[in-house]
């Protein structure tokens, strides 16, 4: 009896050791990311699949870009056009109007985002081109003049009238991947266009709020014709119109994306503010630092196991505004939420990123700092003082772990910043802004890729904890061109009428739920990635070359300076019949996820 007594004793006295290493700060001090984003090796021989010598020969996908270099609405447009194809690495050739005479027939398709169709000096050649076999994507409204009326009835209009004003889209068919249902309202989007009424033949993906026809699509002898009957393609957020559109007019089309879904939570692990939040308070009786601990955290963490979600944190040390040094803690901020919460998150997978010292964006222009109310730092070497800072603040906890990704305070940054961190934070590799163009001319647009500085950059895409119209538009538009989902949200937005759009978390908890359980069902195939694993991925991607062979039985990949897997998005009515070096699982009607798996890959189709 008393033998199995001190055993049991023994084992006790073992688990309560075990327990208590897991949370000291030893466990902590050990815990290391030195491997990097993905586990893949730096050094991993590259792939080739084709000599330059056989890419010589080989019949390419390319694109003509016609636009009017005097028009800025004209350029704006043929600049995110030629962005979209960038990222879907297929070629393509700009072209002024004025220079033009007739698209040469090797062209897949022609994307006119110019409005006055009196410009081209030979439009029957164009439309002689398309009724020959090739595409032409009018990207814009078309003026209402002689031009228009010549070809109206080729356009699959039957009758035309002056423009209008038409408010509001709403799509129509799954253009916009798993977007069929996808809208904005009428007061959030407007454009000028033309009243049509289409002839049967014409296929309509979109309309406006009152049923307007805004984008379709209709055939002219051999080829295609589509007409955005709208105004706002320069915009990033609808280059998923783009994308579907340029998929729809030419049969069989494969396009890589970058496949990821990377979730970030700013201003965490950070400080909580102390006292009582009397909404919290009434709701469950605890005080604002008890809240996000008892409450708002194990939300966070089930969602994440629910619906395959991996967090990006943003740390910030304190919440003072001191912009000059000294750099000190009188404030009293101690390192229990940065042990408390950063160890979490890296049990369950996530990363450990920076948001700053403070939440005093990194410019010393004080009109840009004023415009949030901040204030400019008075030079560099004052910003670098205070990263110092805060890498001495992480490392007192986490010894080990290298920081790879920063989230800019209000996505906001300027160049002596972006030195400041790189002095800092030598192993920093990642900047996190904001993707799309704003409002604000003072916030960091970026586009997925890698600065001349060796940074990758990794915009985010949405935020917030509630679903709006738009934010379920740029989702999707998103999704369709690049495959990409990047949210960021906020722990204190609960505590911000104007942020909670004045809703209790019981109520933004269900509204988030909701979207990431839709993400969840609508793109299951989506990799859950932290930010360094997003830019591994991507630094792949952007150092691979493409090229896509087709017949009429085949579609045949190449790819040069491969090292990874990569995916595609296929876009056919056919079916399969073979598959070599990749895999294919189904979106849905007429659109494929393909993996691939070798250098060189193919993949049999039949009518």
């Amino acid at each position: 009896m008393k033998k199995n007594i001190y055993i049991i004793l023994i084992f006790v006295a073992i688990l309560g050791i075990t327990i208590e290493a897991t949370r000291s700060q030893f466990i902590l001090q050990v815990s290391s990311n030195k491997s990097g984003g993905s586990g893949k090796e730096a050094d991993e021989p590259k792939q080739n699949a084709i000599s330059q010598e056989e890419i010589a020969k080989l019949v390419r996908e390319r694109f003509l870009i016609l636009h009017d270099s005097k028009d800025e609405s004209s350029m704006a447009i043929a600049r995110n056009v030629e962005q979209v194809l960038r990222y879907m690495k297929k070629e393509y050739e700009l072209a002024d109007v004025k220079q033009f005479s007739k698209p040469d027939p090797q062209y897949m398709t022609v994307i006119v985002t110019i409005e006055n169709l009196d410009m081209l000096a030979n439009l029957d050649a164009m439309m002689q081109y398309a009724h020959n076999g090739g595409n032409v994507f009018f990207s814009r409204t078309p003026e209402y003049n002689d031009s228009l009326y010549r070809i109206y009835r080729k356009l699959g209009i039957n009758s035309i009238n002056l423009p209008i004003v038409t408010n509001g889209i709403q799509m129509t068919s799954n253009l916009l991947i798993k977007g069929e249902d996808a809208k904005i309202g009428a007061d959030a989007i407007v454009n000028s266009s033309i009243p049509v009424e289409l002839n049967r033949q014409a296929k309509v993906h979109a309309v406006s709020a009152d049923n307007m026809p805004l984008l379709w699509e209709t055939r002219y002898g051999q080829g295609k014709l589509m007409v955005y009957n709208g105004t706002n393609m320069q915009s990033a957020m609808n280059r998923g119109l783009i994308a579907g559109g340029i998929s729809l007019l030419n049969p069989d089309f494969m396009y890589p994306i970058f496949n990821m879904k990377v979730m970030y939570i700013d201003d965490f692990p950070a400080p909580f503010r102390q006292g009582i939040e009397p909404s919290i308070y009434r709701e469950y009786r605890k005080d604002i630092p008890s809240f996000f601990r008892d409450v708002w955290w194990p939300d966070m963490i089930k969602l994440a196991a629910d619906y395959d979600v991996t967090y990006t944190g943003a740390i910030i040390n304190t919440y003072n505004n001191r912009v000059a040094p000294p750099f000190t803690d009188e404030e009293g901020t101690d390192s229990n939420n940065l042990i408390t919460y950063g160890r979490d998150l890296l049990k369950m997978g996530g990363e450990l990123g920076i948001h700053g010292y403070n939440h005093q964006s990194l410019v010393t222009d004080q009109e840009t700092a004023s415009h949030y109310e901040y204030k400019a730092w008075p030079d560099e070497a004052s910003m670098t003082e205070s990263l110092t800072y805060l890498d001495n603040y992480i490392k007192k906890v986490f010894s080990a772990y290298d920081i790879q990704t920063y989230v800019p305070p209000s996505n906001v940054l300027g160049e002596e910043g972006r030195r400041a961190l790189k002095k800092s934070f030598p192993d920093l590799r990642i900047i996190a802004s904001l993707y799309a163009e704003s409002d604000s001319t003072h916030e960091y647009i970026q586009e997925f890729s890698v600065a001349e500085d060796g940074i990758v950059e990794l915009p985010r895409i949405t935020s917030g904890y509630s679903r709006t119209d738009i934010h379920d538009w740029y989702i999707t538009n998103a999704i369709t061109s690049i495959g990409v989902f990047s949210h960021f949200v906020h722990p204190d937005d609960v505590l911000d009428k104007e942020r909670s759009n004045n809703k209790s978390w019981s109520e933004l908890v269900k509204d988030f739920q909701l979207m990431l359980e839709e993400l969840y069902e609508q793109y299951p195939w989506l990799r859950s990635q932290t930010a360094s694993e997003a830019a591994t991925s991507l630094e792949s991607y952007l150092q691979t070359d493409v090229y896509i062979s087709h017949t009429d039985k085949k579609v045949t990949g190449y790819m040069n300076n491969f090292s990874e897997d990569m995916y595609y998005i296929l876009r056919t009515n056919k079916k399969m019949t073979s598959l070599v070096n990749c895999t294919v699982e189904k979106i849905e009607e007429g659109v494929y996820l393909v993996h691939t798996t070798g250098a060189k890959f193919e993949i049999g189709l039949e009518e």
